[in-house]
């Protein structure tokens, strides 16, 4: 073979070769370029969902956040609720341990409460016969009046009522404890259960408001 046949065949061979190294440096471009796309896709939705995350986790966190002060705000609320309503009661035991001392004042009188008190508790007992329970106070503040009472009692039922105030005094504030001649029904009308039942009664309607 002539030097200008090996020449040809040497060209077609580099000819060839180099083709062939464009052609894989290409697809190697392409593959390479196409992992560099789905890898900063998948970097962008992995990023997404972190944002996601982190967005939702914030929300969570607010909410729990604001839940927190809404019961802490109640619970503040309902204590100072208890607290004021606290001093109110004191306020009125005093103010009524100075009536019960003195009797009367400029505004009420002693026995013309615990006249109430009887007929509220008779009404509801619904015997002729009572018995009276009583601090050793108002023992002798009310045997003198029992007559005037019983009268007024009478009056309000529209029939005959006999009161009999027993000889064993009670500890109390103040206020009287009715029973029926058997003992079998009772009204406890004493200011301490009194102011028991309206402190419960405040409450209630306290926590309604609250919550």
């Amino acid at each position: 073979m002539t030097q200008e046949g090996e020449k040809r065949i040497i060209d077609k061979i580099v000819q060839m070769a180099e083709t062939e190294v464009h052609k894989v440096t290409s697809e190697a471009e392409k593959e390479a370029e196409k992992l560099r796309k789905e890898a900063a896709q998948k970097a962008a939705s992995e990023a997404q969902d972190i944002i996601n995350r982190g967005t939702q986790e914030a929300k969570r966190e607010k909410q729990r956040i604001i839940a927190d002060a809404r019961l802490k705000a109640k619970r503040r609320k309902m204590s100072m609720q208890e607290h004021l309503m606290q001093e109110s009661f004191e306020q009125a035991s005093n103010y009524l341990k100075e009536l019960f001392s003195k009797g009367k004042n400029a505004e009420y009188n002693y026995d013309t409460i615990i006249t109430s008190f009887i007929k509220e508790a008779a009404e509801i007992i619904g015997d002729h016969s009572l018995k009276l329970s009583v601090n050793e106070r108002d023992r002798k503040r009310l045997q003198p009046l029992l007559p005037q009472i019983s009268e007024k009692v009478s009056q309000a039922l529209g029939k005959k009522v006999m009161l009999t105030i027993l000889d064993k005094t009670i500890s109390s504030l103040g206020g009287v404890s009715v029973t029926s001649e058997d003992g079998t029904v009772g009204v406890d009308n004493t200011i301490e259960s009194r102011m028991s039942r309206f402190n419960e009664g405040l409450k209630t309607e306290a926590t309604k408001i609250l919550f």
